[in-house]
């Protein structure tokens, strides 16, 4: 059992995380988590849990790629610089729908809200976010050494089915490799059918498989 503390002081109560094993005892795992309100259990296979307080929260599918050269510019996608507009908010939650954050009803105290305003901030403040022309929409993309990995990426509802989510992985692959990333990486919810269709549609091969289960006391 780890404690969380940038977690708990966010939501308001006491988080920690758990990985399971192989020696997954679900008895002591209880005793352990007697002090924290939420635990996020990370496990690489199902969990046949029998307490009613651990719920099986997201499927975990993390995508990477191979970058090996940079594709035509795309005019219609851009670095943002300005600062968190209503709008880019709107774009931020939307980048969530199928988010565990979201979907858990045990978040009852807009944890959801709190987190990706912080995420889409952080993102700002690096410098790290490119938006479709209008707001069409945006992608954030955070590179490290060689490894660059896209956090946030959604579609303004109202231009969906237009081809942006494709442009918009195009133009981070290529802010990823003009930073000198070799690799770029994507995750997202088993549930988000669309999002797994589309990375796999460009090349994008599965690399991870986790099951995020969540404790409430």
């Amino acid at each position: 059992m780890t404690p969380l503390p940038f977690d708990s002081s966010l939501f308001g109560y006491p988080v920690g995380k758990c990985l399971v094993g192989e020696n997954w005892d679900e008895s002591l795992f209880l005793q352990q988590a007697r002090d924290h309100r939420l635990v996020y259990l990370f496990s690489k296979r199902p969990i046949e849990a029998l307490s009613q307080k651990i719920a099986l929260a997201d499927v975990r599918l993390t995508f990477v790629k191979e970058l090996d050269s940079s594709s035509e510019m795309d005019f219609g996608i851009s670095p943002y610089a300005g600062g968190l507009s209503d709008q880019l908010m709107t774009l931020a939650l939307e980048s969530g729908a199928f988010s565990r954050f979201k979907t858990d009803p045990g978040f009852v105290g807009e944890e959801y809200q709190k987190l990706y305003r912080l995420w889409i901030s952080k993102a700002l403040d690096q410098e790290e976010v490119l938006v479709a022309d209008d707001l069409a929409g945006f992608v954030t993309c955070h590179t490290s050494e060689r490894e660059s990995s896209i956090g946030l990426i959604a579609v303004d509802s109202r231009q969906r089915g237009m081809g942006w989510g494709k442009r918009l992985v195009k133009a981070a692959e290529n802010f990823a490799y003009e930073r000198g990333a070799q690799r770029l990486k994507i995750g997202t919810q088993g549930a988000n059918v669309p999002a797994v269709a589309l990375y796999r549609s460009l090349g994008y091969e599965l690399e991870e498989q986790d099951y995020i289960y969540h404790y409430w006391s």
